[in-house]
């Protein structure tokens, strides 16, 4: 459909009403009386973009934005007339009054003033005509603009609707010999009584071309809230005919709807509609959405018009929200994850309300989406460290964030029961059944426990048993290096720590050490007081540990020592060798009084060995 000037457009309307003296009849709703889609500039693509708007439909609130292709004109569903036809902007320049070219003489041929299609039909050509006498006929040649061989199409039977035959305007019978739609450069002829001619070659053009008819339009609701967050459009389209006059449903046509974003849907074979959207208003802070339903008209010579159906703009309210959490603060051991609960609501006419469907962080990777009664559970997929604050929130993600809802926050804090860590580093058991233990003691915030009180605990198996041999406190920086004479040299030892409100009870790993312990049991030097010179016998039994039992340790080597009397040092005297019981026996020369003793020196995974200490007097 060709696209016309908007004053030339609102000019003829009004002043082509004006020169219609006879009054004409309203249609129903739906009928082909109401008006038409107007036209917009064309586009000559299949899928335009629609121009920009140069005015605003005349029922369309002054306040609501017009799409960028919005039409020169929206239709109305308002009856205009009585005539079966749409009330369709007349094509051609304005009809002034046709006395206004009268000649000034009285005489003279007959003389055109406005040319163009009936305003409320554009099936019907008006002329506005006057002369020296009256005007007996009127008749006009139609020629397609379009086409390879253009057609020309004789139209007569003119007949005056208003003003006089001497001035006046004249409409054609409803031009049904047009070959097709499109548009047509018109001549016309006219004749006056005394035999006068006037004819006017491109007096202007008309486009023919069937027009949209709208009844029942509807968009709703009046506002979008939390509660409302759809739109439904419905009504029904048809389309005028103006070469025969007939209107029928525009059916299973593609409708466009914009609400924020783009929709479509097909019209049913009545030519109604039902179409319901939601505006995705994309997490941002709209304080209104503007909906328009629009459909483009394929013409004849491969352009489209765009036609805009229905447009509305629906402000956009905000609710208050609110987040509520079971606890307000929890206590978790290390190692746990941290996980809050709680309702999200909305505050709707003065009450408060459960949200579902609402879109929730906690810090940076936990999420979760209310479900029913607003209901929701986050869990943070990372161990806290240490005691810490976490925020609920819900979603600022553009896409997540729901926009009929302020943003709301609720805090929790987390009480960490920190693990104890305890490293046994460095760990033996020497010949002489010493244990030496080296580690660190810290905990999972990086911190040193208060209470650095650590126990020494053996096992024999290293799984049940375990028992505390003694306890030692870390330095400062749960650090320690010490040693210690442990009574059973074989078996599995671990360090312990209690544990305390802020930490967790701590074990250290766990050393297995083989080393088996000796004796020498029976030890005796004598006799006892013995002469000088005469001789000291030393006697005793070399055991190992077997078990829990004491068992013959022989055919290992056994030396004497002797520390005379007043002295701090020890002298080897010699050595004896077991025999098979254990058993050994060691002759000596008296010199001085002193103290006895007889040592096994460990090889292998053994323990040394001391004996008793026997004082002998010399005399």
């Amino acid at each position: 459909m060709r696209t016309r000037s908007l004053v030339s457009a609102a000019v003829s309307a009004a002043l082509g009403a004006a020169l219609l003296a006879a009054p004409t009849l309203a249609y129903a709703d739906g009928g082909p009386g109401q008006d038409p889609a107007a036209t917009a500039t064309t586009n000559p693509t299949t899928d335009p973009t629609p121009a920009t708007p140069t005015s605003t439909p005349s029922d369309t609130p002054s306040d609501t934005p017009l799409p960028s292709d919005t039409p020169v004109g929206e239709p109305s569903d308002t009856p205009t007339s009585a005539d079966p036809t749409p009330s369709d902007p007349a094509s051609g320049d304005p009809t002034p009054d046709p006395s206004s070219h009268a000649p000034a003489d009285g005489t003279g041929a007959p003389v055109f003033g406005n040319v163009g299609s009936d305003p409320s039909d554009a099936g019907f050509l008006t002329v506005a005509v006057s002369s020296d006498s009256a005007v007996t006929e009127v008749s006009a040649d139609l020629t397609e603009l379009h086409g390879a061989a253009p057609a020309t199409v004789a139209v007569t039977g003119f007949t005056l609707v208003s003003g006089t035959p001497q001035d006046g305007v004249w409409r054609s019978p409803r031009m049904s010999q047009l070959p097709s739609y499109g548009s047509y450069d018109v001549t016309v002829s006219a004749q006056d009584s005394d035999g006068d001619n006037t004819t006017s070659a491109h007096a202007t053009t008309v486009d023919v071309e069937p027009k949209p008819v709208f009844a029942d339009r509807s968009i709703s609701p009046a506002v979008l809230d939390v509660e409302h967050t759809h739109v439904t459009l419905s009504g029904r389209i048809s389309l005028f005919d103006p070469i025969t006059g007939d209107t029928s449903p525009l059916a299973g046509h593609a409708l466009s709807v914009v609400a924020e974003y783009s929709y479509s849907a097909v019209t049913a074979a009545d030519g109604s509609y039902a179409i319901d959207v939601a505006p995705k208003l994309n997490g941002e802070n709209a304080t209104s959405v503007p909906v328009y339903l629009s459909f483009w008209i394929a013409n004849p010579d491969g352009t489209n018009t765009y036609v805009l159906v229905d447009s509305k703009t629906l402000p956009v309210v905000v609710s208050p929200s609110r987040i509520r959490l079971d606890h307000s603060s929890v206590q978790i051991k290390f190692g746990a994850k941290a996980s809050s609960s709680g309702v999200v609501e909305y505050l709707y006419d003065g009450t408060w309300r459960a949200a579902q469907g609402v879109a929730l962080d906690m810090g940076y990777y936990a999420t979760a989406t209310s479900g029913a009664g607003g209901r929701f559970t986050l869990t943070d997929p990372y161990i806290p460290y240490d005691d810490t604050t976490f925020t609920v929130e819900t979603s600022s993600d553009s896409y997540l964030a729901d926009p009929y809802l302020t943003a709301s926050h609720a805090q929790f804090k987390v009480d960490v029961i920190n693990k104890t860590s305890i490293c046994f580093c460095s760990s033996w058991i020497d010949e002489y059944s010493d244990l030496h233990i080296q580690g660190s003691m810290t905990a999972s915030n990086g911190k040193v426990p208060p209470n650095r009180k650590l126990y020494l605990q053996q096992s024999a198996d290293g799984k049940t048993g375990w028992k505390s041999l003694g306890w030692f406190t870390t330095k400062s920086d749960g650090t320690f290096n010490l040693d210690g004479y442990v009574a059973v040299p074989k078996g599995y030892w671990r360090l312990y720590s209690a544990g305390s409100s802020d930490y967790q009870p701590g074990y250290s790993n766990s050393v297995h050490f083989n080393r088996t312990a000796t004796r020498i049991s029976g030890f005796n030097a004598g006799p006892e007081p013995v002469r000088k010179g005469h001789t000291v016998t030393t006697t005793g039994t070399l055991q190992r540990l077997s078990g829990t039992k004491w068992v013959a340790f022989g055919k290992q080597r056994v030396y004497i020592l002797f520390q005379a009397k007043g002295k701090k040092s020890w002298t080897q005297l010699g050595s004896v060798k077991a025999d098979s019981h254990g058993h050994f026996t060691a002759r000596f020369t008296a010199k001085q009084d002193g103290t006895w003793v007889g040592v096994y020196l460990a090889s292998g995974s053994y323990v040394d060995a001391e004996s008793y200490h026997d004082y002998v007097d010399v005399r």
